[in-house]
């Protein structure tokens, strides 16, 4: 290999680096929103190895180089948790997108077709494995101030990624002065944008006032806070508003219990506060084990209405790896400090649902907001309204704030429900089902907002289908694609 062509290799690469990031910058805080199609289209345009593809193996360098330096920047928030752990996740997930979208087609109909289903299949797969997925800084939370977010009714938000993809073709054509080509994907965009205008709407059973309850703090400090000072400023926040509601939601590990919280003196206080309000009380207890070995503790929201008392609880089901439980502890643990979490979760089963005297509200808890799947299963089990109760005080930045803020507003517009979400030091926000933030919190200050919210039955086309009959058909054409490699 010449000198000169070693370059102009090394340079690509370092431009394909760049671009990467620059589509990251599309997800919230930043929230640059045409940095999504933008920077993978000029990936599309300017890092291909070739006009003919090049060898697989140079496209699948230059596809690891745009995915590292997307998520050398879209996942350095894991750093305020453990620099290790940013470290290892950074080959795996880069790896996982790059894969698909080293086979995009180079030409025709089918390079528009082909770059839509990549970023779909790397983004279902990063969703699942491993351990789970990962579903933060994905594309989708780019959108949400963009015109394309009202697709996540009708298609979910790997419809949104599909439509990303669509229009990186469109900047990639542009770019390359291609004007007569350009129409196919700017049809596209058009009649995906007029036709989700048809998704019929879900309709209103009665309309109640909530209330979100975000008790303040210091950023980056409640990992080694006492979660009875956490209790306490819920419930002083509480005590100081003067309003009234109908349901008030609390946010994640807002109270505690030692042994099983049916029998604890917290869910009495609840009871009686539920009472004093006339309200029902959505919160969430860290319920930890007495009688285990090691012992252990269960993530339990709960519902408590006036003279009910406790009326259904739902235990996390999504744990979080490194968060809540360690995968594969025993080889981990000889390079790591695991202190903070010597003491695992237990999963919960079942649809994230809680029965109240209202109707029945579907539950995400915490990283479970970022998961299409889990939200859709809590709604299609009755929930009328959704509650996220959450805890993002871990992070000193407002990266992972503002992407928690941005998912729930993805699940309100995939199931057109109102979102409640109530995070101990933000962003707290209730969610219309346009996904229009009707109120928000400001970080580590405590609030109560409140609005009228409509409870809602059925359910949109992204509820019906899920997200795996586009993921599938995303995967039939890559195969077809891999195939067919050799005609390019």
């Amino acid at each position: 290999m010449s000198r000169t062509l070693r370059r102009t290799r090394l340079v690509r690469l370092a431009l394909a680096g760049v671009l990467g990031a620059l589509t990251m910058l599309s997800l919230p805080p930043w929230g640059l929103w045409p940095l999504g199609p933008v920077g993978f289209g000029l990936w599309l345009r300017f890092c291909d190895p070739g006009p003919d593809g090049g060898r697989w193996r140079d496209r699948l360098a230059s596809a690891c180089a745009f995915w590292l330096g997307a998520y050398l920047l879209g996942l350095f928030w894991m750093t305020e948790l453990t620099v290790p752990g940013w470290a290892a996740a950074l080959p795996v997930e880069t790896l996982i997108m790059a894969l698909p979208t080293s086979i995009i087609a180079t030409r025709g109909t089918w390079r528009m077709v082909t770059a839509a289903a990549a970023l779909v299949v790397g983004e279902a797969a990063r969703w699942t494995v491993p351990f789970g997925g990962v579903a933060m800084s994905n594309l989708a939370l780019g959108q949400v101030d963009g015109p394309w977010l009202a697709v996540a009714s009708a298609a979910g938000s790997l419809g949104i990624i599909a439509v990303v993809g669509v229009g990186a073709v469109v900047v990639e054509r542009l770019c390359a002065r291609e004007w007569v080509q350009v129409w196919q994907p700017a049809l596209v965009l058009t009649v995906v944008s007029v036709a989700v205008l048809a998704v019929p709407d879900t309709a209103v059973s009665a309309t109640i006032d909530a209330a979100v309850v975000q008790a303040g703090g210091e950023l980056g400090t409640d990992v080694g806070t006492p979660q009875r000072s956490v209790r306490l400023r819920h419930l002083a926040t509480t005590a100081e508003w003067s309003g009234t509601a109908d349901l008030m939601v609390w946010s994640e590990s807002s109270t505690s219990s030692d042994g099983p919280l049916e029998e604890s003196p917290r869910l009495a206080e609840l009871e009686a506060l539920a009472s004093e309000r006339d309200l029902v009380l959505v919160a969430n207890f860290y319920e930890r084990t007495a009688d285990e070995s090691p012992p252990r503790f269960r993530n339990a929201t709960v519902a408590v209405g006036p003279s009910f008392g406790l009326t259904d609880r739902y235990d996390k089901a999504h744990l979080v790896p490194f968060g809540e439980y360690v995968p594969l502890r025993g080889l981990v643990e000889p390079f790591a400090d695991l202190s903070l979490i010597a003491r695992e979760a237990i999963a919960g089963e079942g649809p994230g649902v809680v029965k109240t005297p209202l109707g029945d509200v579907a539950v995400a808890t915490s990283y479970e907001i970022y998961f299409p799947g889990l939200v859709r299963a809590g709604v299609r089990a009755g929930g009328s309204i959704v509650a996220n109760p959450t805890l993002a005080s871990s992070y000193r930045s407002s990266v992972v704030p503002s992407q928690s803020l941005a998912s729930a507003r993805l699940r309100a517009v995939e199931t057109r429900r109102w979102v409640l979400q109530a995070s101990t030091t933000g962003y707290s926000a209730i969610v219309a089902p346009d996904g229009t933030v009707i109120a928000r919190s400001e970080l580590r200050e405590p609030a109560v907002l409140v609005a009228p919210v409509e409870l809602r039955t059925g359910t949109t086309p992204a509820v019906a289908l899920g997200m795996w009959p586009l993921a599938i058909a995303a995967a039939a054409v890559l195969a077809w694609r891999g195939l067919r490699l050799g005609d390019n």
